[in-house]
């Protein structure tokens, strides 16, 4: 079981000076970055910290959780930075072939509990200039409790007119498959690891929405954004060292 070729509808290229170029972008790592590079790898939270909220994690990011729009949803805010081997804190999120949480890049990321679907909301400043976001998805693709025969995540990048600049979708046809669904058998590119990326001149606000049949447990890591603008004034205390590993 493989994903979809991305689906991506970028719309008008500013700050030709500034934005990288389209394969630069599809990964939205150090390379993407002519000014600032941004990076939450999470390493420097303990498990159960929040993630959620302004500035939790990073000056200049918002995370917010949302409940599932498609079916039954869990508590909105329960999502926490979990840690690889760890269920007992906060929870057990996923399962793999390696234990609880396994083959996170690094020990750290962020979940919400097992058996939640919830979605989320990254928002930012309209003067931080931001012009590409991604974030690593794992484990998905080994569950599918809603059934379904086409199972999709969406990313989507809006500006402050709440324009569609760009959007990545990871759509995985057929039942359960415990290799390329899972976070340690999976090869990076394959629903078990697979990153999420937009990118475009201003953005906002990016969505990442399940559709009506997805993986509920799964855990996320490597949030990373470039900005072109002013960063917010706040020390950066709570960011873990930027990882070196772009898979």
């Amino acid at each position: 079981m493989t994903p979809e070729r991305r689906l991506r509808f970028p719309l008008i290229a500013l700050l030709l000076a500034v934005l990288p170029t389209a394969a630069q972008a599809q990964v939205c790592g150090p390379a993407a970055c002519g000014g600032d590079f941004h990076h939450v790898d999470f390493e420097s939270l303990a498990p159960g910290a929040l993630v959620l909220g302004p500035g939790t994690l990073d000056p200049d990011l918002t995370i917010t959780s949302l409940a599932w729009a498609l079916g039954p949803s869990c508590p909105v805010g329960s999502t926490r930075a979990i840690e690889e081997g760890n269920s007992a804190t906060p929870f057990g999120a996923y399962s793999t072939a390696a234990g609880t949480h396994g083959c996170l890049n690094g020990t750290k990321g962020m979940a919400d509990p097992a058996n939640c679907v919830l979605d989320y909301d990254f928002s930012f400043p309209a003067s931080a200039g931001v012009y590409c976001f991604g974030i690593r998805m794992f484990d998905f693709g080994d569950y599918y409790p809603y059934g379904g025969a086409t199972h999709s995540v969406t990313l989507t990048a809006f500006d402050a007119s709440n324009l569609v600049l760009d959007t990545d979708v990871l759509t995985v046809h057929g039942g359960v498959d415990s290799t390329s669904g899972d976070a340690c058998l999976s090869q990076a590119g394959m629903p078990g690891n697979y990153r999420l990326v937009v990118s475009g001149p201003g953005i906002v606000r990016v969505e990442l929405r399940f559709d009506a049949f997805p993986d509920p447990n799964v855990g996320f890591d490597d949030i990373t954004f470039c900005m072109a603008g002013a960063p917010t004034a706040v020390l950066r205390s709570t960011w873990g060292r930027t990882k070196s590993r772009y898979r």
